[in-house]
């Protein structure tokens, strides 16, 4: 069984969830995806969160899932970061948008509470996240993708060094960019 993931950089801890997070999760799904939503669907949420950890862990699975960014010093909640299953009109991605069949791939997703955006949080995390993909997970090419007026998620691609795209197609609105960069120490 894998053991638990967190990830330490200067100023941020990335962790699992745990039951008491489950006030800030309230707060960000609401401040950050305006999920306006009784407590007990944050609470079902954050329960099977913390039941994909164990069972995925179980199956020696990638740890798809959501993780708690915490600043280190004082443990006060930022955001969260994630690492999930997406798909991709890859031909379309390359000019040809009658081809929109989709393909899987590994993904990286961040999110910031508006109140700590603008402090590098979501770059330091998700170069984090993507040193993790790479090294202990040994994947070969990692994406994320955005809505086409999400300039902030598009910049944080950037700084992770990813070559963004954008998506001819209509659909999936959480896919008009994409952005994907590959494992320098992957063979060619």
């Amino acid at each position: 069984m894998n053991p638990p993931l967190e990830l330490n950089t200067a100023r941020l801890r990335i962790r699992h969830f745990a039951p008491q997070d489950l006030g800030d999760c309230i707060r960000f799904r609401r401040e950050v995806f305006g999920i306006e939503e009784d407590p007990s669907a944050a609470e079902r949420w954050l329960r099977w969160t913390l039941d994909s950890y164990h069972e995925l862990a179980q199956l020696s699975q990638p740890p798809y899932a959501d993780y708690a960014v915490c600043c280190r010093r004082s443990e006060a909640f930022l955001g969260a970061v994630g690492i999930v299953p997406t798909v991709l009109p890859w031909a379309a991605l390359a000019g040809d948008p009658a081809d929109d069949y989709l393909s899987p791939e590994v993904g990286l997703f961040w999110g910031i509470l508006p109140s700590q955006r603008r402090r590098g949080y979501a770059s330091e995390a998700g170069r984090a996240l993507l040193a993790f993909c790479f090294e202990r997970l040994r994947l070969r090419r990692v994406v994320a993708s955005t809505e086409r007026d999400n300039i902030a998620s598009q910049r944080t691609m950037v700084a992770l060094g990813m070559t963004l795209q954008g998506n001819p197609l209509p659909e999936p609105a959480w896919c008009q960019v994409v952005g994907h960069c590959s494992n320098p120490g992957a063979p060619g």
